[in-house]
């Protein structure tokens, strides 16, 4: 659609290029109406440029003259050469139905030569004669493939016989990913602040942003009496939609409410259940804008006197007495802490803030400013946070409020992708005389994230010297971070008094580190409803690759597809960490389901980030999952350094069995055994889960018939399969690929239908075709077809040839290359061999031509 991308307006634009594409039968047209900037003329321009790509003629008409005939004026401006002399006098000579008449003729000549479209915007400008002059000409056409797209404000009449079509504020989501677009200011707002004042408008997002406010909206504003401009301008301080009688008392006014009528009359706001509410969030800006400072002031006083809620009341007296006060810096922070008691983070965090803004000193800042860091974490807004900490750690050296302050920065910096940083800031305080369990315990969560080995190493120096029983959940957590090797895991007992969002996320991480995926999962999605609903949205975001893992591991499909569906739409949770890691997720999920297609390797090298290494496993699942072996080992391979070690401790040896299966395929045995011995020699106290991957990675890779001692030690017990289904079943599969390369048919008919059944319940597509593939002749199911006896004999030369190569590890593109095909058409001989002789994959169309 020709580059233009407007952000949740998919629908919308859907709906106009189909009204367009309608004209290429005959006259369409149609009539946007929304508020002042809620995206009309977006839309317009992309409608206009589907259009163009289309082939039609597109003409803009302008509208800002209010003069008479003002629209027909520039529809026909173009075209008067072409019309009848009597037609060819200005419009505002002509009658109605000679107007209309002209309008016919330009009609028919703009589409003499294919469909046209007419766009004009802001026609609440124009002159009611010409609208009504256009509606009645389109009316009259009847065969002419024109299109009419007209944009008004919300508040314009319907014009007869053209469909009216409104357009609404943004969902909440698409207005936040439209935020995400913008170059905030370093300014008090975050960003849920903004999202709930702009209401969903796209200008109110750029101007709350730092654009210009337009005049329309001052002007307005000031043509009201001073009165009810009083009024307004307390109805927009007051924030959330206040009682009318409230807000009459507060300004001093009058309360039989007369002074309101002129704003309501003029369309600024509207009321409703006792209520004033603003008709377009730009009115409420322009109102602080039409004002003194010194009135704004004097309003807030007015609004905290009136006010009952002590948190409203704290901000409203902060307001009204810029510069430092001490007793209204301790009225915000006593505000603060109502609102922390509710679990209302961002109305914490915003009062904090102001408070240490009003603190008679600088260390009584500092420290308010502290904790406003945590606030700000736990609501989700990492870059706010990151401010609230840059400005306390200005102010003090105290290790306490450093400490404090570092603890929030440290997560909210692991959810900006920046663990390094993290875990240099969250150490640094753990060092200083202020030492935690929190902050070791953002420094542990930095680690965890950057993978790399130095700061695992340093988390035990980083924990307290001694350690409360209420504490020893939070050291687990550590100390299982930094070595879940060798982590034994002790029972959680009711003494621990950790708070439960805290204790959710402890037992969840701990349960994922020992490979208990059931309890992982089970943990990680509580905390993750828990954050959700209360509005502890940072306590939730660092964990949530973690969960989707979890979730995958343990054959929960279905409900990690859901939940990242409700992280991409939320409006609240949009934060780097997700955004890296999702599309990365949906595509190891994708490669499960789905037979893929091979992209490009990642621009970036691999490295020692859990992100940056769930990006190149999925890359890799990718490839193994299209048959591209070569690719896939390639993949696979980078997960580890030259000399075998894991790139990210915790994911990489999760992958052993890939790694094997690609090696052994592509000939490459040697060097995933150096990276299968050092990982058995480091797997420390090896969980049931390691133990079946490396026994699996051992099978694959063991070229003589003990083999099948490996695989059976794999499957030795049976419960893996509850716990872990699919890595289970591969192995089962692979056993029973195995079995069949040696004649064992009867033997690997168990293992390949019950990998079969377990890959149909999971929704492993190409996994199941695999494993039916994989029977043998004669032993599949009933109603299953099976190939011809000595099938492979029976292919035509150019097909066994394909078939040798493919087997032998050749990527498509290779075996192309070789025969002078096209990779297509490799890729369609290759389909067809599979169909011929039963097989799923190289890898079994190797075990079948050695066989």
């Amino acid at each position: 659609m020709g580059g233009v991308e407007l952000i949740g307006r998919a629908r919308e634009l859907a709906d106009l290029t189909a009204a367009v594409g309608a004209a290429g039968h005959g006259p369409a047209s149609l009539l946007l109406r929304g508020a002042a900037g809620v995206g009309k003329t977006a839309l317009l321009e992309a409608a206009a440029d589907d259009a163009r790509h289309r082939g039609y003629l597109v003409r803009h008409v302008t509208t800002s003259a209010p003069q008479p005939y003002a629209l027909l004026c520039q529809i026909l401006k173009d075209d008067k050469s072409d019309l009848p002399f009597h037609l060819r006098q200005h419009p505002s000579q002509l009658d109605e139905p000679a107007l209309v008449t002209a309008l016919l003729l330009t009609f028919d000549l703009l589409t003499r030569d294919g469909p046209a479209l007419i766009v004009a915007d802001d026609i609440h400008r124009c002159d009611e004669a010409s609208t009504r002059a256009l509606a009645t000409a389109l009316s009259n056409t009847s065969t002419e493939r024109i299109a009419i797209l007209l944009a008004a404000r919300d508040n314009t009449p319907p014009i007869p016989g053209i469909p009216r079509y409104d357009i609404g504020p943004l969902p909440e989501e698409a207005a936040a990913r439209l935020l995400d677009t913008l170059t905030r200011p370093a300014g008090r707002q975050n960003r849920a602040e903004i999202l709930r004042r702009a209401e969903g408008n796209p200008l109110s997002l750029r101007i709350l942003t730092g654009e210009q406010l337009p005049p329309e909206f001052p002007d307005a504003i000031r043509a009201l009496p001073p009165a009810t401009r009083w009024l307004l301008l307390h109805a927009a301080l007051a924030g959330d939609p206040e009682h009318i009688g409230t807000l009459t008392r507060a300004a001093g006014m009058s309360l039989d409410l007369r002074h309101w009528a002129p704003a309501e009359q003029a369309g600024l706001i509207a009321v409703r259940d006792g209520q004033s509410h603003f008709r377009h969030p730009l009115y409420r800006a322009a109102c602080t804008v039409v004002e003194t400072p010194g009135d704004v002031a004097r309003a807030h006083r007015n609004l905290a006197a009136a006010t009952d809620d002590p948190y409203h009341r704290a901000r409203h007296l902060a307001e009204g007495n810029p510069g430092r006060d001490e007793e209204v810096a301790a009225a915000l922070e006593t505000a603060a802490a109502g609102s922390l008691a509710r679990s209302d983070y961002l109305a914490a965090a915003g009062a904090l803030q102001s408070a240490a803004e009003r603190s008679g000193d600088d260390e009584a800042a500092a420290r308010r400013y502290a904790r406003a860091v945590f606030a700000a974490h736990r609501s989700g807004d990492p870059e706010w946070t990151i401010r609230l900490y840059e400005k306390s750690v200005a102010l003090t050296t105290d290790p306490d409020v450093t400490g404090m302050a570092a603890t929030g920065a440290g997560f909210a910096l692991v959810h900006l992708c920046r663990p390094w940083q993290a875990f240099d800031i969250a150490a640094q305080a753990a060092r200083g005389s202020a030492r935690t369990n929190q902050i070791a315990l953002a420094a542990a969560a930095a680690a965890l994230h950057s993978g790399d080995p130095a700061h695992r190493e340093q988390l035990p120096s980083l924990l307290p010297a001694d350690t409360r029983p209420e504490d020893q959940l939070t050291r687990d957590a550590i100390l299982a971070i930094a070595d879940p090797a060798t982590f034994t895991a002790r029972p959680i007992t009711d003494r621990s008094t950790t708070p439960g969002i805290t204790r959710t996320l402890l037992t969840g991480t701990i349960a994922f580190l020992i490979d208990d995926s059931a309890k992982a999962a089970a943990e990680l999605r509580s905390l993750w409803d828990m954050g959700t609903q209360y509005g502890a949205h940072g306590a939730v975001l660092g964990s949530f690759p973690l969960l989707i893992i979890a979730l995958i591991d343990a054959g929960k499909w279905a409900e990690a597809d859901r939940l990242m569906t409700d992280a991409e739409q939320s409006a609240e949770i949009r934060v780097p960490v997700l955004g890296s890691v999702l599309p990365a997720l949906r595509s190891v999920l994708h490669s499960l389901r789905h037979v893929g297609t091979p992209t490009e390797a990642p621009n970036d090298p691999p490295n020692t980030t859990l992100l940056g290494n769930i990006q190149q496993r999925a890359s890799a699942l990718t490839a193994l999952s299209a048959g591209d072996y070569p690719l896939a080992y390639q993949r696979f391979r980078a997960l580890w350094d030259t000399d075998g070690t894991p790139r990210h401790y915790v994911l990489a040896p999760r992958s052993l069995p890939q790694l094997a299966l690609t090696a052994a395929i592509t000939g490459n045995r040697a060097d995933a055994v150096t990276v299968l011995r050092l990982a058995e020699s480091s797997a420390g106290t090896t969980t049931s889960r390691m133990t079946m991957l490396l026994a699996h990675a051992e099978a694959l890779l063991d070229e003589t018939d003990g083999a099948e001692d490996h695989f059976q030690r794999a499957l030795a017990d049976p419960q893996r399969a509850l716990q872990w289904p699919l890595e289970y079943a591969e192995a089962q599969l692979n056993l029973g690929l195995w079995l069949r390369g040696r004649r064992r048919l009867h033997d690997a008919r168990p293992h390949l239908l019950s990998a079969r059944d377990t890959f149909l319940r999971l929704g492993a597509e190409g996994h199941a075709e695999q494993a039916r593939r994989g029977l043998p002749v004669g032993l599949r199911a009933a109603g299953e077809p099976e190939p011809e006896a000595d099938a492979f004999a029976a292919l035509t030369a150019q097909k066994q040839m394909i078939a040798r190569m493919a087997a032998a590890g050749m990527s498509n593109r290779q075996i192309a290359e070789k025969l002078f095909l096209s990779p297509r058409t490799v890729g369609s001989h290759l389909y067809r061999i599979y169909a011929e002789l039963g097989v799923g994959s190289r890898h079994q169309l190797r075990t079948l031509i050695e066989s």
